[in-house]
């Protein structure tokens, strides 16, 4: 049987997260005030959920993530000048993004039968598929609930469908290469823009829309959106040859055995000319921990890490050139181009 934590004190009050869960954000001051504004207002509306998915929820936002895509909300809108007559508003949008890509992380986990998630034991690990699969439903009509009570434009509605659906297709587009040593970089990163981009160019987009933009400006406040996911993304799927499960905050190489093939090793294997990499990567499901280390060795004696490092280099010069291009140099251009640099040297 689990035993459930209450996620309320003797006053029926929630229990918040201290600031210091929120120390990604401590050179951004505005916006680590924002995230945990954000935070809080997640944490309410799914305080009167009772029982094993009340507490499923909570610790899904006990220990927050990084939050990049409620952040990049709020800095977009901070170039308009409407932003601050609806800070609230824009606050509840935010989270509401949070909320819908938690919603996808549950998920996931499930699929991949992931047990960690943020350094700590994955909701599918501690409570169970069952839950896990409600929890993230769940978070879905939540997200989708605020959204709509905070915009009055059918637009938003509309954007945050399609780029749902287009996630959906994302995630299961990479089922059309599993175990396929042929895939090229093409096609990861089209599979990629639906797994991670274009929840960054929604976030964005929805920044700049929402705030008073008018519909070029913010078509290309979600351009930028999908350039960083894209770097996120690459990034991400770097550090699972240059980061222990410790450090990352969840499992690494897992989708080595799943034949879900990532940049560094789509290049290592372009480059595995006597077929040892091939080799070792076709024993699927059934490679142990030994086979797995020497992968991870191949990979970067093949050069895969350097390559992979290299195409996120351009997707962040993509990104830089697009915000300098399109937005004047103000406090807020000037916090995008910080975080986009530390997102490209970011090692968890």
């Amino acid at each position: 049987m689990i035993k459930l934590s209450s996620f309320k004190n003797s006053d029926n009050k929630i229990i918040f997260p201290d600031k210091e869960k929120f120390a990604f954000w401590d050179e951004y001051p505005s916006i680590q005030k924002d995230m945990i504004a954000v935070n809080k207002i997640i944490l309410k509306h799914i305080s009167h959920v009772n029982g094993i998915m009340g507490q499923a929820l909570y610790d899904t936002f006990a220990v927050p993530g990084k939050m990049l895509r409620p952040a990049f909300v709020m800095l977009f809108s901070q170039f308009n000048k409407k932003a601050k007559f609806k800070h609230k508003q824009l606050l509840n949008i935010a989270a509401s993004i949070e909320m819908l890509h938690n919603a996808t992380l549950i998920h996931d986990d499930i699929i991949d039968e992931s047990d960690m998630r943020h350094g700590q034991a994955s909701i599918q690990a501690k409570y169970g598929k069952h839950i896990a699969v409600y929890a993230g439903d769940y978070l879905f009509a939540v997200s989708l609930n605020i959204l709509s009570s905070n915009t009055k434009n059918i637009s938003t509605l509309q954007r945050d469908s399609e780029t749902m659906e287009a996630i959906l297709l994302g995630e299961t587009e990479q089922y059309n290469f599993t175990y396929d040593t042929n895939i090229t970089i093409e096609q990861y990163l089209e599979h990629i823009k639906g797994k991670t981009s274009v929840l960054f160019g929604l976030a964005c987009l929805l920044g700049s829309f929402e705030s008073g933009a008018n519909l070029k400006r913010t078509l290309q406040a979600k351009k930028f959106g999908e350039y960083l996911g894209q770097v996120f993304q690459i990034r991400d799927d770097i550090l699972d040859y240059t980061t222990s499960a410790k450090d990352f905050k969840k499992p690494v190489l897992l989708d080595v055995k799943d034949g879900v093939y990532s940049a560094p090793l789509i290049f290592a294997l372009q480059n595995d000319h006597e077929q040892t990499l091939h080799n070792l990567v076709a024993q699927g499901k059934d490679l142990t921990t030994t086979q797995l280390q020497e992968i991870d060795r191949l990979v970067k004696e093949h050069g895969g890490i350097t390559q992979a490092s290299s195409l996120a280099d351009q997707y962040t010069l993509k990104a830089l050139e697009h915000l300098q291009k399109h937005w004047p140099d103000t406090q807020a251009r000037q916090q995008i181009e910080s975080l986009t640099h530390q997102l490209l040297d970011r090692k968890y």
